[in-house]
């Protein structure tokens, strides 16, 4: 099954139509059955997954979260999940703080699989509510596997692989890029022109796809790969890369 998530910069910038045009494209061309999303804005009755959801031929679902301050006051930010199945449901759960994750779940056979995407802190100093995020997160993990049930977590954890915030999430959870030869490779680089000098997170894999290990201990091979590098006229529609995985799941 294919997982696609994306940090799509809400409307900044001075291009931020067409951007969201070049967001569309990329993701018809990857062909994913789920896409998480952050940064993505809502403005008074219409949300930007209600129109990818429209001209994708997806499902959207919608939630809040705590997120950048976007410069049109009427221009919230928040997270979505777009799928190309039926949707069992869909719940914001709180982690921290006013930090969320999205979740959605479809059946699968006799089970069901959730997919959950979310945004962790980004300042630098605040490693300390990452860590918070994350405990939330990992126990909201471990209560769904609990029963058999398939958990993707997809999103932007503004934190690299080394980082403390990583390694307990990777207690749980198994990650897709891990691999030399399908690592995503950096998310947040210094060649995106969108990228302001001296980010403390520039040059770093930041966005993953994370799935909990079938009870055998093994999901199998995971194949990565970054997209949304030029597909604006020449620009990345994101200040980041988008991460695609295909992830072996099971019914």
């Amino acid at each position: 099954m294919r997982f696609m998530t994306w940090n799509v910069w809400g409307r900044f910038g001075d291009n931020w139509r067409r951007r969201h045009r070049a967001i569309v494209e990329t993701i018809r061309a990857q062909r994913p059955e789920f896409v998480a999303l952050q940064e993505t804005w809502t403005a008074g009755e219409q949300t930007q997954a209600d129109l990818l959801g429209a001209e994708l031929g997806m499902s959207p679902v919608f939630a809040l979260s705590r997120m950048p301050r976007d410069p049109d006051p009427d221009v919230r930010l928040g997270l979505a999940i777009l799928s190309r199945y039926p949707l069992l449901g869909a719940e914001r759960c709180s982690l921290s703080g006013e930090t969320v994750a999205l979740r959605a779940e479809i059946r699968l056979g006799y089970r069901s699989l959730h997919f959950l995407t979310t945004c962790l802190d980004w300042e630098e100093d605040h490693q300390r509510e990452r860590l918070q995020e994350v405990d939330g997160l990992v126990e909201l993990v471990s209560k769904l596997s609990a029963s058999g049930d398939r958990v993707v977590v997809a999103g932007d954890l503004n934190a690299p692989a080394d980082r403390p915030e990583i390694k307990r999430l990777l207690g749980v959870l198994r990650d897709c890029g891990e691999q030399p030869e399908t690592g995503a490779g950096h998310t947040y680089s210094s060649r995106n022109p969108y990228l302001g000098q001296g980010e403390w997170l520039e040059d770093e894999r930041i966005d993953y796809i994370l799935t909990v290990p079938d009870t055998s201990g093994d999901t199998g091979h995971c194949r990565s790969w970054l997209a949304g590098f030029d597909e604006d006229h020449g620009n990345p529609p994101s200040d980041h890369y988008a991460v695609i995985s295909d992830v072996p799941v099971m019914s």
